[in-house]
């Protein structure tokens, strides 16, 4: 792996540190120094298109921070990750590609250098190996967004890395689009094209990439509400089941195989009656107002539901959690955590053998 590194640092020490960790990490390594000209040393980058899929590129600052238009810049036009060794710096969990010696858990005994020397040591520290990529699907109101959480904080209890992301992201591209759309303003369900809704969908995931890759080469655990598979259950189900598959094939060529989205390693499809789930919409406060999936007729939502049922029964890495008892009585979110955790050990410890 190439790794390119526009370095913003005074410390020679700190400034050795990091070409030295950068080469345990990969090779070549490119150090760009731009302490008095970073805009334009990232914008020269941009314009020259330089780097793939097989380049980190980063930006370290010694002293800058997110008041600074360099580092603003970096992160939301360059859509790289930066590492801002600052004393008083702060990364907000909306913006994961910044990185802090409080995001990375540095000890901070020694002084300030030497938990920036250590911040070095640990933002350099990748290892794809521990990578997963676990996606929640299901119908509106089945409890994605608590059983993400609940899943989260167990992880992150246990010592694992983790990250969030839900789709679709209204501040990614095409948002406001898919919201209008979701609202009815261009038609009902029928009326949408399910090969050009889905496209949109997969462009407001790819303007994530550079999150996903970042996690990736981290070793993140990433729990996601909702990715590509969730095409496979709403768009999908407008085919008929003879065409199905060759869609589904074509949503993973797309997605993975051109856009290069990491591929979902684990898919949690929760099950719960569509009644029962509208239900619980409509007494939530924190829901906005319902979209056409979830106001749409029973009918469909039954197709959903019975395309879900397929993709588990036909499709790897794919687990049916039921969230309700035979009485159709909801399962409480501890409960289906637990049915949750399970299946992912359980899935996760053969991927390991």
């Amino acid at each position: 792996m190439r790794i390119v590194v526009f370095l913003d640092v005074r410390s020679g020490e700190l400034g050795a540190a990091v070409a030295a960790e950068a080469a345990l990490a990969g090779e070549p390594v490119e150090i760009v120094p731009c302490r008095s000209s970073l805009v334009q040393a990232l914008r020269r980058r941009d314009t020259q298109q330089q780097g793939g899929s097989d380049t980190f590129t980063c930006l370290i600052t010694e002293e800058r921070s997110l008041k600074d238009a360099g580092v603003v810049y970096a992160l939301f036009c360059s859509r790289i990750p930066v590492l801002a060794l600052g004393e008083g710096s702060i990364a907000p969990a909306s913006i994961p590609l910044l990185e802090t010696i409080s995001s990375l858990s540095v000890d901070r005994s020694g002084g300030l250098l030497v938990a920036q020397l250590r911040a070095v040591k640990a933002f350099f520290a990748f290892d794809k190996s521990k990578t997963q990529v676990i996606v929640f699907e299901g119908g509106d109101g089945v409890g994605k967004a608590t059983q993400a959480r609940l899943l989260l904080r167990r992880l992150a209890s246990e010592g694992q890395r983790v990250s969030h992301y839900e789709f679709p992201s209204e501040r990614n591209r095409y948002g406001d689009l898919l919201r209008e759309i979701l609202s009815g303003k261009k038609g009902g369900i029928k009326d949408l094209d399910p090969r050009l809704f889905s496209l949109l969908f997969s462009m407001n995931r790819f303007a994530c990439l550079p999150e996903l890759q970042y996690w990736v080469r981290r070793g993140t655990k990433i729990v996601l509400d909702r990715y590509y598979t969730a095409n496979c259950g709403h768009q999908a189900s407008k085919f008929p089941e003879e065409e199905r598959i060759a869609f589904i094939f074509h949503l993973h060529l797309m997605e993975v195989s051109w856009l290069r989205l990491p591929p979902a390693n684990l898919v949690l499809y929760l099950d719960l009656p569509p009644q029962a789930a509208l239900s619980a919409m409509k007494v939530d406060p924190h829901r906005g107002p319902l979209d056409i999936h979830e106001t749409a007729q029973n009918t469909y939502k039954e197709s959903v539901r019975n395309t879900y049922l397929w993709c588990c029964a036909k499709l790897p890495h794919w687990f049916h959690i039921r969230c309700c008892d035979d009485t159709a009585s909801r399962s409480s979110p501890e409960e289906t955590h637990d049915k949750v955790y399970e299946a992912m050990t359980h899935h996760l410890a053969l991927i390991k053998e």
